[in-house]
């Protein structure tokens, strides 16, 4: 009889979780069709499009909890996710073009320092994931409350940080550090601290930069192009292509708090020259009617600067 019983209950979960997943399927093909109603310019189908990559993300995550649950905390979770997720750019559609990726695959042990302009950016993440492997990403601890989707980031390997006590944050931030160095892991975050769709960048907060010098591990700026596609304003949010350059690392061995500020002028200035590049690129892109009609991948990786592949 207790076995009976504990069949129906495990037979109840499987059903339920076969229910959430066709309730899912439903809903992202309902966010699929919204993509294509009306002109550019329309607040439907703008908000569709963001609708379509949260509701991915979070719902993938939160249907994978099963299998995270068999191996808690580990990263590769959040791998397997970020690269399933990440095709959502071909609905989009976006095409990404990734250069000087061998910098990142062999890398050991670094802080991944990458500019922030729009919520896009995530997407942007998850298509590098795959490239940088083994990642500690780092989200701040709110969003450990947004249930069910916050528990299921944590077990797939999220570190959530809270910025607002600094004792905790730097625990936090000292277990990142210990896989940094002996583990070889990358820790990825957005040095602004925040969105800035205009061109440019904002300041470099410090917390990355300290993390990197304690751990004496490099710093790998990561560039952006502008995602001139989004125009949030006028709720415009196109078809586009992104070109992501990975920079040569920045070494912190032997620097230290005292070469703080110097550090960051330097990476934020290596990044904003590398940006004002890759806008430029594409700006000339924009008004080349051979790029318009060039048919493109989702994602473009190259080990070198793609001129040298």
């Amino acid at each position: 009889m207790t076995d009976c019983s504990l069949c129906q209950y495990v037979g109840l979960i499987v059903r339920y979780y076969l229910y959430a997943w066709l309730i899912g399927i439903g809903v992202w093909f309902l966010l699929i069709l919204a993509t294509k109603v009306g002109a550019d310019g329309n607040k439907f189908k703008y908000y569709a499009k963001y609708g379509m990559i949260y509701f991915a993300t979070q719902a993938f995550t939160t249907l994978y909890v099963p299998i995270s649950l068999l191996r808690p905390r580990n990263p590769a979770n959040a791998r397997i996710i970020s690269t399933i997720v990440s095709h959502a750019s071909s609905l989009l559609p976006i095409t990404w073009e990734l250069r000087n990726a061998k910098i990142l695959k062999e890398a050991k042990g670094a802080v991944v320092m990458a500019n922030h302009q729009t919520s896009m950016d995530i997407l942007g993440l998850m298509t590098l994931w795959s490239t940088l492997r083994n990642v500690v990403s780092i989200a701040k601890k709110e969003m450990f409350f947004i249930l069910p989707f916050g528990p299921a980031v944590w077990l797939a390997g999220i570190t959530f940080i809270n910025r607002q006590n600094r004792t905790s944050a730097m625990k936090t931030l000292d277990g990142c550090k210990r896989l940094m160095t002996e583990k070889g892991y990358k820790m990825y975050l957005y040095p602004e601290g925040t969105r800035y769709p205009e061109r440019g960048m904002l300041p470099f907060k410090k917390g990355g930069f300290h993390t990197a010098i304690q751990a004496g591990v490099p710093i790998i700026p990561v560039v952006f192009s502008h995602m001139y596609f989004i125009e949030s304003k006028k709720y415009i949010f196109k078809p586009g292509h992104v070109i992501i350059n990975v920079l040569e690392p920045i070494p912190t061995k032997g620097i230290t708090k005292d070469n703080l500020n110097d550090l960051i002028t330097r990476t934020r200035d290596v990044m904003l020259s590398e940006y004002e590049k890759l806008s430029a690129e594409m700006d000339a892109n924009l008004v080349d009617p051979k790029w318009l009609r060039s048919e493109r991948p989702r994602l473009a990786i190259y080990d070198g600067d793609k001129k040298s592949n």
